[in-house]
């Protein structure tokens, strides 16, 4: 009797595997016992030609240019060759895959689209024909290998993730080796600074995903302030004192709190308006005309999935999207969460028997007494928790118990919300009692809204560590008196009211009118970003219509840390601090396509492109055959290319703005105009563009900001000292400060060390001491 071949995507999941079923011999790539061999890719093995392979050079010619071009080839006729780092693992998995030893084999990569490409593509060009079953698991616990084992899919349950993910592979292939060329044959140019080419790289989900953030710069860079005024009150009452501010007067009694409702910045007042109002009310009483109290309940937030989660730790810890991919995929090979990669926030509802389980790991400190008390209630079961899935169930701890000393920083911060997530589908919903006063006085209303916790709920699982903007939107409540229905309002301040009486009489204490003005939209942080893409460009808030949006978004799950990356490294972007802003670059990439293409608009469409990811869903399910879809994809590029050659014998070649990453020895406009207006004294030259530093109020930066350059040395202190200019203009000269005394270790011991760079080209410093041991 042969043996079974197990492929996993790496190593750390083939060990996993080998640890679950007994196999404890090693060989050069692969494990083995006398029943089965557990091998490996590292990741893709085998990658797609470039297009050169599928041309005839002597006729066309090795320079970019729109003659070469379209390259489309058949769906069966896409050409694969072997990564030149994975060639060694690439024969020890096809040796076996062709050995008579192997009567049967089983994929055991990731159990997404993309782990069934990277194992699709070479059994595919191996040919092989042997048997095949797939392992399915949600996490790499021994209890979820054994029962993937156990419960192993057929072929044909996953032909349709397979053809998805070549299709996937196919479209970024056709839309980014034929429009990028293309694109930079007309629009780009030779760097002479960097010494190559300025390539315009188009991507089919890259491009709108910029388009997103440069539209959102030019809301910023169009947006014209309202000025508006807003008249506060302060009242006297027997029980206390509390404040208002004015609304306008309902057309009708019954109808104040609706009305009010809607009172917003549009509907504020002018100068002479509000001064007006308070002229009149000045010195007068009034009376308590409506009282409406009622009690609010606010659920649990749903479990995560990957883009909830992103948003979350973007939000709270400043990690990037692509940082929170890698650091819950270590813990998910630490068999410390489920599988990472979902798009999905519901559990099934034959995982409830097993939930007691992964609460029973968790009975460590600090979540021990609420594990004990949520382990004395009934399984959660609602409609929050216990939903239709996709591929993958909510990221939620495993069943098996973590030390947490074994974790790094940024997986300890990531498990902890993660797990208290978790632990809040166990407890009910948080109550507030809300409270809506109208005072009356002098014919006109003060509005004054209070909300008092009533029981925590949830919450107290979260305690100092949950973000309000986390939650969900309190649900509806029911009046206690008064009229109206204030549902949905969640516009009040955490304050407990004094206890008015309805007709009360109350004395205007003091009366101020106060300016406002309105805010332009905020630039995306990496997380908004990501809610963005997964919308498809919708600003959506119900957390259940968030679901119905899925499958039409810009990108997968899995996929859209990584195109932020690429969007900042190829100069489209920049991170300041924690937002992001479009560079020239991108910004005069997306006005060529939005005022001068017209057919290339689909490209900066996150509607069409949405419907694209959701036509790879159809794929996947089997509702539409690959064919179909590649040649929609094919449609696009060729109408595309078509344009460009129209544009080129219209207006010839224009080349677009670029990121000067290595200017030294010139200065962009922004520096000669900087110099102009009497900047500050320069410091030295950026180790990353060779532009002027100079001093500014929160750090020292690169006056080529404007062109890309993201360098800044921050004045935040390090070990209790700020760098001075005068060290900064050492560190940048000779790449290391003198000697700096006074500085202050953790635990307040003194030391003198020198810094100097972490690495070169960036602003990261590290400690050297006079004994030359460098210390990060």
């Amino acid at each position: 009797m042969g043996k079974i071949l197990i492929v996993a995507e790496k190593p750390s999941q083939a060990r996993e595997y080998a640890k679950t079923i007994g196999v404890k011999g090693r060989g050069e790539g692969y494990l083995h016992n006398d029943e089965y061999i557990i091998t490996w890719c590292i990741g893709h093995l085998l990658e797609l030609s470039r297009p050169e392979e599928y041309m005839n050079l002597e006729k066309v010619g090795k320079r970019w240019g729109l003659h070469r071009l379209p390259v489309l080839p058949p769906v069966q006729e896409f050409k694969h060759h072997i990564k030149a780092s994975t060639q060694n693992q690439f024969k020890v998995l096809t040796q076996f895959l062709k050995s008579p030893e192997i009567d049967q084999v089983i994929c055991g990569t990731d159990a997404d689209r993309e782990g069934q490409l990277l194992f699709q593509e070479v059994w595919d060009m191996v040919q092989c024909k042997k048997p095949l079953k797939r392992l399915w698991v949600s996490s790499l616990t021994a209890q979820a290998i054994r029962e993937g084992m156990n419960q192993l899919r057929n072929e044909t349950d996953v032909k349709g993730l397979a053809q998805a993910g070549y299709g996937r592979s196919y479209a970024d292939w056709d839309f980014g080796m034929n429009l990028t060329e293309g694109f930079s044959s007309l629009f780009g140019s030779y760097d002479p600074v960097r010494k190559k080419p300025n390539v315009i790289s188009i991507g089919r989900v890259q491009t709108p995903t910029l388009a997103l953030v440069v539209e959102r710069e030019w809301e910023i860079e169009q947006f014209n302030p309202v000025h508006y005024c807003e008249v506060e009150a302060e009242f006297k009452a027997d029980a206390g004192n509390y404040t208002g501010k004015w609304v306008e007067p309902p057309k009708d009694n019954a109808s104040v709190g609706k009305q009010a409702d809607s009172n917003s910045a549009e509907h504020g007042l002018d100068r002479e308006g509000a001064e007006a109002i308070a002229a009149k009310v000045k010195g007068k009483s009034g009376t308590v005309h409506s009282i409406e109290a009622k009690e609010v309940q606010e659920p649990h937030p749903l479990l995560f999935d990957l883009t909830s989660l992103t948003v979350t730790a973007s939000k709270r810890f400043g990690m990037s999207a692509e940082h929170v991919l890698k650091t819950a995929q270590s813990l998910y090979e630490k068999k410390a969460i489920t599988y990472p990669r979902t798009d999905c926030n519901f559990l099934p509802i034959d995982i409830l028997p097993k939930l007691p389980a992964h609460l029973r790991a968790l009975q460590i400190e600090p979540y021990r007494a609420w594990v004990e008390e949520a382990l004395d209630k009934d399984l959660p079961s609602g409609k929050r928790v216990i939903n239709e899935i996709t591929a993958h169930h909510a990221i939620i701890p495993t069943n098996e118990r973590v030390a947490p000393e074994k974790l790094s920083s940024d997986e300890w911060k990531l498990w902890d919300i993660i797990v208290r997530r978790f632990l809040s589908i166990w407890f009910p919903p948080a109550r507030y009692e809300t409270t809506i006063i109208h005072t009356k006085v002098e014919g006109e209303y003060f509005r004054t809204r209070g909300k008092m916790l009533l029981d925590l709920g949830w919450k107290k699982v979260h305690g100092d560590n949950f973000d309000e903007t986390d939650s969900p939107k309190p649900g509806k409540g029911k009046s206690k008196k008064g009229g109206g229905d204030e549902t949905g309002d969640t516009n009040f301040e955490d304050i407990a009211l004094p206890a008015l009486i309805l007709g009360e009489r109350v004395t205007l204490k003091k009366i101020a009118v106060k300016e406002k003005e309105t805010k332009p939209p905020k630039r995306y942080t990496q997380g908004d970003l990501l809610k963005a893409m997964e919308n498809a460009g919708k600003k959506v808030e119900d957390e259940l219509l968030q679901q119905q949006l899925k499958g039409k978004g810009i990108g997968t799950v899995a996929t859209r840390p990584a195109i932020i990356e690429n969007l900042l490294e190829r100069g489209y972007l920049l991170q300041d601090h924690r937002t992001l802003q479009p560079t020239e670059k991108g910004k005069d990439l997306i006005r060529l396509i939005k005022e001068e293409l017209p057919k290339a608009q689909l490209l900066v469409s996150a509607e069409m492109t949405g419907q694209m990811e959701y036509d790879l869903g159809q794929v996947e399910q089997g509702k539409m055959k690959l064919e179909h879809y590649m040649t929609q994809v094919e449609k696009a590029i060729v109408e595309i290319l078509d344009e460009l050659r129209t544009y080129e014998k219209l207006h010839g070649k224009r080349p677009l703005a670029h990121v000067p990453l290595k200017t030294k020895g010139k200065q962009s406009k922004a520096v000669t105009a900087a110099k102009a207006k009497g900047q500050p004294e320069v410091l030295g030259l950026c180790p990353l563009c060779g532009g002027d530093i100079i001093e500014g109020k929160k750090g020292y930066g690169c006056l080529n900001w404007r062109q890309g350059c993201a360098f800044v040395l921050w004045k935040t202190p390090i070990c209790g000292k700020v760098l001075s200019p005068a060290q900064v203009k050492k560190l940048l000269k000779k790449g290391s400060t003198d000697l700096i005394k006074g500085f202050r270790s953790k635990s307040g011991k003194a030391f003198s060390a020198h810094l100097i760079w972490a690495e070169e080209g960036s602003a990261k410093l590290k400690f050297k001491f006079e004994s030359d041991k460098n210390v990060n």
